[in-house]
């Protein structure tokens, strides 16, 4: 019970500031651009075969990457300190 209650807190303040529909191998593409832009290494979950999350830690919060192959998009939110 405690996991789903942080988990939704964590959601609540999320925002979406893009979602489109994109291959899973462009979308790992795209972690790796923004790697590159952003100068920061991101911490990356696989959570299954066909979905990564690339998490990067920025001076004025986070920026979320999520690759889903099996929905076919990338979703990309902030989470501002």
């Amino acid at each position: 019970f405690m996991v789903i209650a942080v988990s939704s807190h964590v959601g609540a303040a999320e925002t979406i500031i893009q979602q489109e529909k994109l291959s899973f191998e462009r979308c790992i593409q795209v972690i790796k651009t923004s790697e590159d832009k952003l100068s920061v290494a991101p911490e990356v979950t696989d959570a299954s075969d066909k979905k990564r999350i690339a998490v990067f830690t920025l001076i004025d919060g986070i920026l979320t990457i999520t690759c889903d192959g099996l929905e076919g998009k990338v979703t990309v939110s902030t989470n501002k300190n």
